[in-house]
C-alpha cells in the first residue's frame, strides 16, 4: 500500500469474519484464541486500510510487534500508515488502562476524541478494534459492561465500528455471555448475531428509544409514530405498555440509567483520595460526562423546560430528582465536614446547574472548570473556619 487512499466506505460493504455488517456499528467478537481473533480481524483491519478508513487497534503490549508483522506479510505499508495516523495500534496502558486502571469514562472522552481525530484527519471514518484480556477482575469487568453500553449509544448515528474482542480462553462464562448481551450485534462462532437474535423486551427498546429520540429532538417535536418505528414494535405494543406519551416520558425520567448523577458520583468518589477531594472531582467527573454525551444536557433541565404544563405527570419526577441532586451533595458535602452542609449541598447545586445550562449553550466544558474552581473556594474556606 502506497500511503492512504481517501475514499468513503459504504456502511454496508463493511464485513468482519465474512458476515455483512449493514448497520451494526457496535460488535463484540468472541474468539477461541489469538490464532482464530488474527484470522477474523487482520481482513477486517486491512480492507479498512486498503479502502481508506483509520484503523485504531488496542491489544496486549506482548503482541504488538508481532501483529505488525502480520500486517507487513498482508501487504500494509505499515510505516506509511503510522506516519499518516491511518494506522494507530496501541498498547492496553496507551488507551484503557491509562494510568494503570481502568476509568469508564475517560475511555468514553478518550474514545470520542479518537473519532473526532479521525474527521480531523480527512479520514472517512473509524475502525477501532480493542482487545479485553486485560479485564479479568469482578469490579473491573463490572465497569468494563458499563463502559461497553455507553458506546453503544455513542455509536448512534455513525460511519464509525466499533469491534471488542472477548477471548474465551481468559474470561468467565458469567463475563462472556454479558458482554454478548450488552452488544446489539456478537460474532460467534464466525456467526454474526444480532439484537433481533436475542431482542430485548418491548417496553424496554421503547424506553431506550425515546431516550435517544428526547435527547436529539426534545420531547415535544417527538412523536409517538417515531418511537415505535425507532423502537420496532407496533402500535398496540406501545399503548400497552404506555397509556400515553406522557408515561413514557414518566417511565424515561424515572429509569436508573437517566440518572446521571449516580454515574458522576460513583467516578468523583473512586478517584478520591479524601472525602474533601470529592467535591472538585465532581465537577471533572460531570464534564466528562456531559462531552462524552455529545453536549446534550441534562434530561430533566431539559425536560423542566420544554414541559409547561404544570400538571404534566413527569414534573413530579423532575423535582424530585433535583431535590434528590440536592440531599446527594448535601451527603458529599457532610462526609467533607463542612459546615452547615445542606446549605452547601444546595450551594453545589446551583454551581453544577448553572455549569450544565451554560455548557449546553455554548458547547464547551469551561463553565465546569469555573464551577470546579468555585466550589474549591468553598472547602478552602470551610477548612479555614
Amino acid at each position: 500500500m502506497d500511503g492512504p487512499r481517501l475514499m468513503s466506505t459504504s456502511p454496508s460493504a463493511i464485513r468482519l469474519g465474512g458476515e455483512r455488517l449493514e448497520d451494526q456499528r457496535h460488535i463484540c467478537a468472541l474468539v477461541d484464541g489469538p490464532v482464530e481473533a488474527d484470522a477474523l480481524l487482520l481482513p477486517f483491519i486491512t480492507d479498512g486500510l486498503d479502502r481508506g478508513d483509520r484503523v485504531v487497534h488496542v491489544l496486549d503490549p506482548e503482541v504488538r510487534d508481532a501483529h505488525l508483522a502480520r500486517l507487513t506479510e498482508a501487504g500494509i505499508d505499515v510505516d506509511a500508515a503510522v506516519a499518516t495516523r491511518q494506522l494507530e495500534v496501541l498498547a492496553w496502558g496507551d488507551a484503557y488502562m491509562r494510568g494503570g486502571r481502568f476509568d469508564r469514562s475517560a475511555q468514553l472522552a478518550y474514545l470520542r476524541r479518537s473519532v473526532a481525530e479521525t474527521h480531523d484527519l480527512g479520514y472517512p471514518m473509524t475502525r477501532y478494534v480493542g482487545s479485553t484480556e486485560w479485564a479479568l477482575d469482578e469490579a473491573t469487568v463490572r465497569e468494563l459492561l458499563e463502559y461497553e453500553a455507553r458506546v453503544n449509544t455513542m455509536v448512534r448515528n455513525q460511519p464509525d465500528v466499533f469491534v471488542c474482542t472477548y477471548d474465551l480462553n481468559h474470561h468467565t462464562g458469567r463475563t462472556i455471555a454479558d458482554a454478548h448481551d450488552v452488544h446489539p450485534a456478537a460474532i460467534v462462532g464466525g456467526l454474526l448475531r444480532t439484537s433481533e437474535t436475542i431482542p430485548a423486551s418491548a417496553r424496554e427498546r421503547l424506553i431506550a428509544a425515546a431516550s435517544q429520540l428526547f435527547h436529539e429532538a426534545g420531547i415535544q417535536a417527538t412523536g409517538i409514530d417515531a418511537i415505535i418505528a425507532a423502537a420496532g414494535v407496533a402500535k398496540a405494543t406501545f399503548y400497552r405498555h404506555f397509556p400515553s406519551k406522557d408515561d413514557l416520558v414518566v417511565a424515561w425520567l424515572s429509569d436508573e440509567r437517566t440518572n446521571w448523577l449516580a454515574d458522576v458520583r460513583r467516578v468523583a468518589e473512586a478517584r478520591a483520595s479524601s472525602p474533601r477531594e470529592v467535591i472538585p472531582l465532581l465537577f471533572d467527573a460531570a464534564a466528562e460526562w456531559f462531552e462524552v454525551d455529545g453536549f446534550r444536557g441534562c434530561p430533566y433541565l431539559n425536560a423542566s423546560v420544554e414541559i409547561t404544563n404544570q400538571a404534566h405527570p413527569a414534573l413530579p419526577v423532575v423535582r424530585a430528582f433535583l431535590d434528590h441532586v440536592g440531599a446527594q451533595l448535601g451527603e458529599i458535602a457532610a462526609a467533607a465536614r463542612l459546615p452547615e452542609p445542606e446549605q452547601s449541598g444546595l450551594q453545589l447545586k446551583i454551581l453544577m446547574s448553572g455549569a450544565i445550562t451554560q455548557a449546553l449553550a455554548y458547547r464547551s466544558i469551561a463553565s465546569f472548570e469555573s464551577a470546579r474552581a468555585a466550589a474549591v473556594r468553598l472547602v478552602d474556606s470551610a477548612s479555614s473556619d
